[in-house]
């Protein structure tokens, strides 16, 4: 049996699926609630709002997943399912802008003092 880690990163694959979903009504939330708990419950892990990942050991197992969340959405709303190799994954440039203004030096001091 192959040690996970012996696998090749461009045969492991990462699943992403994102969805969005009306929650206008307690039921259209309901439904919601249900299609996150099932990803939850297939090992998926919160990306972020609404991109849910799972990191699969090959392509074959990547597809049995898709096949579980098609059978598992509900209807109503929109669901995307992306697979990329963990290759792919590990050259994902991430950007994090968290600041509305940019840090200011002031002048003249012995310290610097960082103003948001």
């Amino acid at each position: 049996m192959k040690n996970i880690e012996n696998i090749s990163r461009y045969r492991k694959m990462v699943l992403f699926t994102m969805f969005d979903m009306p929650t206008n009504t307690k039921r259209d939330i309901k439904k919601y609630t249900k299609f996150r708990k099932k990803l939850l419950e297939m090992g998926f892990i919160m990306f972020q709002y609404s991109i849910y990942i799972r990191f699969c050991r090959s392509l074959a197992i990547a597809q049995k997943y898709e096949k579980k969340i098609e059978l598992s959405a509900p209807i109503g709303g929109s669901i995307r399912v992306v697979k990329i190799t963990e290759a792919q994954y590990k050259n994902m440039l991430i950007i994090e802008n968290y600041r509305e203004k940019p840090e200011k030096k002031l002048q003249k001091q012995t310290q610097t003092v960082l103003v948001f």
